[in-house]
């Protein structure tokens, strides 16, 4: 059957099972999500374009300065978060998404508060077994599968693995080429492995390294 817009959400909802999941599986479903997302929203470069998920029906982007977000303004300034997700009566979603940070984080917010939306029909079943019993511990490890599913998507496995095995290992080239923080990418090259530095070889620290043009040669895209 033809995959339409609609059909999208329900699809890649679909891939977390009827029962509850541990943190490990929870972090293993979130990333197929985001490859599936990525294959059914068609993008197959890099940077992902993640406005693409505002154009599937019944999602709504805003973008708002942080003292009109109520959920966020008594935050400390320092807090990590830089979204909020609102289900409205008629089933739709609004995402607003932090006008004040940085385009990365305001990429990385998207993605993340997306996947509150993808989880809103089985969180309370999948996620019933974390945190042990302590509601702010399983609050916790939600909002790190949730930031877990924003690297996949905007950092794809595949594509990231290219980048680096290619001579892209310099962290802020690789921020730049995926247009993501440089904390969203250091995390995600420590959670590939790829950050070893006892296995580079003493050469990779002089190499030039450049921001080569998406879909050139030097940058494929994400097809394997």
């Amino acid at each position: 059957m033809k995959t339409t817009p609609k059909s999208i959400i329900t699809k890649v909802r679909e891939i977390i099972p009827a029962r509850s999941v541990t943190q490990g599986e929870a972090l293993i479903l979130a990333e197929r999500q985001a490859s599936l997302l990525l294959k059914l929203l068609g993008v197959q470069a890099v940077p992902v374009d993640v406005f693409k998920i505002s154009e599937l029906p019944g999602i709504e982007v805003r973008v708002k300065p942080r003292h009109e977000m109520p959920a966020i303004a008594e935050l400390s300034q320092t807090s990590e978060v830089g979204g909020v997700t609102h289900l409205r009566r008629d089933g739709s979603w609004v995402l607003t998404i932090n006008r004040e940070d940085t385009v990365g984080r305001r990429r990385f917010s998207l993605a993340h508060e997306f996947k509150h939306v993808l989880d809103h029909p089985v969180a309370e079943r999948a996620y019933a077994k974390l945190g042990y019993g302590n509601a702010e511990y399983r609050a916790r490890q939600v909002e790190r599968i949730c930031d877990h599913f924003a690297a996949c998507f905007l950092m794809p496995r595949a594509a990231l693995k290219r980048a680096w095995s290619s001579g892209i290992q310099d962290l802020e080239a690789l921020a730049g080429q995926f247009n993501v923080s440089l904390t969203a990418m250091r995390i995600r090259l420590d959670y590939l492995g790829l950050t070893n530095e006892t296995d580079r070889p003493v050469s990779e620290y002089f190499r030039l390294t450049v921001r080569p043009r998406v879909g050139s040669a030097e940058c494929p895209g994400l097809a394997a």
